[in-house]
């Protein structure tokens, strides 16, 4: 029943796409325009081997661009009416896909995940979701510039380099920001040695800097989230008994 549903919103997004093209362009009227957002990570003060006073100090941004076509005679209400139709149809069809799409992968990523690692099925799943615990905690402790809040997700050496990059900040006047985290993906699951790993987190947040005097925006957006990629590398604590991340290895996106 499923595979019918997928063919049906294949079938419908088929058809539209090629019903747009013919028509479509007529529904500009007189102008157009579009935005490309840009992907970015960067060799960040985040857990990387450079340190910028940002989360990332390497980012590119998505540029606007508009355009005028000048006039032209527009097509009847009717005929609006009907492109209309078909252009929601069309994005219709393509978030649902999208939506069904994502999910797949997502379920196929944690279940490669899973089979990697060691332990019983519920250690297994119980270690996934620590992994985005702990990714989490040190998004939250770098923001409030408190990293003893989540001390226990952190091994030494990480935990004394980002309370170094913290200072620096300070001694620089500027603060960084990171809101509105999601996780995007989660993959590329690698066992290292029996008590360390590596794996691939993708996100999206906004990661911009402010002068601490008067709050002005330095670099970044407050509005516009980015997508970033770093490969987390895990250790685990025996004093602690459990897992703490060392080391952050951003990965450059263009």
């Amino acid at each position: 029943m499923k595979k019918i549903n997928y063919l049906a919103i294949i079938l419908l997004v088929g058809l539209c796409l090629f019903a747009l093209p013919t028509q479509g362009f007529a529904i500009a009227g007189g102008h157009g325009g579009g935005t490309s957002s840009g992907r970015s990570s960067g060799r960040g003060s985040f857990g990387g081997r450079s340190y910028g006073g940002s989360y990332f100090s390497s980012r590119s941004y998505g540029r606007d661009s508009y355009g005028y076509y000048g006039p032209s005679t527009g097509p009847s209400s009717y005929e609006q009416t009907g492109f209309l139709a078909l252009a929601v149809l069309s994005v219709g069809g393509v978030s649902a896909f999208s939506i069904v799409k994502n999910k797949r992968q997502k379920k196929r990523l944690k279940a490669e995940i899973l089979s990697r690692m060691s332990g019983t099925a519920k250690e297994k799943k119980a270690q996934f979701l620590e992994i985005q615990k702990i990714f989490m905690k040190i998004q939250s402790a770098w923001e409030e510039e408190t990293p003893e809040k989540a001390r226990s997700c952190y091994t030494d050496k990480l935990f004394a380099e980002h309370q170094k990059v913290l200072q620096k900040n300070k001694a620089d006047g500027v603060r960084n920001h990171t809101k509105k985290i999601t996780i995007q993906e989660v993959g590329n699951y690698r066992q290292i040695h029996e008590n360390s790993f590596a794996i691939r987190i993708d996100f999206r947040c906004c990661d911009y800097s402010v002068d601490r005097k008067d709050g002005r925006v330095i670099s970044g957006s407050k509005t516009q989230r980015q997508y970033f990629s770093q490969i987390w590398y895990f250790d685990f604590s025996e004093k602690e008994k459990r897992w703490q991340a060392d080391f952050i290895q951003p990965i450059m996106l263009d």
